[in-house]
């Protein structure tokens, strides 16, 4: 679990937590959704407004309800997708270090000698 900041919210999100990465990845499908069925057409404020709900759901979908009122004192749809891609940068980092701390476990794909030349006998090949 790691601390997460975005301007004065803080918040510890755990990326190998399955419950998280549930409430992620149903925030994600449910942004798409809505994203497709906002105003195309209209007043420009209207439309950012309508942008700002969307991710407003988005983060409090993952971080709980009223998250975003917490994150957000105006209605700057910029500092919306600057969350979102703060968000996203620290997951990317979250998976690098998660990854490279799983390295020392993952298991020797190519085997022992012993497996190896088993392996060659019964397929004819060397690998």
């Amino acid at each position: 679990m790691s601390l997460w900041k975005f301007g004065d919210f803080e918040v510890e999100i755990d990326f190998t937590d399955a419950d998280f990465l549930d409430r992620l990845e149903n925030a994600q499908k449910k942004l798409k959704e809505e994203a497709e069925e906002l105003p195309k057409t209209g007043r420009n404020s209207e439309i950012v407004r309508a942008q700002n709900a969307c991710y407003d759901r988005f983060f409090d979908r993952i971080l709980g309800q009223g998250a975003s009122r917490k994150m957000f004192s105006g209605s700057s749809l910029s500092k919306r997708l600057d969350a979102a891609d703060a968000l996203k940068a620290f997951e990317n980092k979250q998976s690098e270090g998660f990854n490279s701390r799983m390295d020392q476990y993952r298991v020797n794909r190519r085997g022992n000698r012993a497996q190896r030349r088993d392996y060659q006998k019964k397929h004819g090949k060397r690998g």
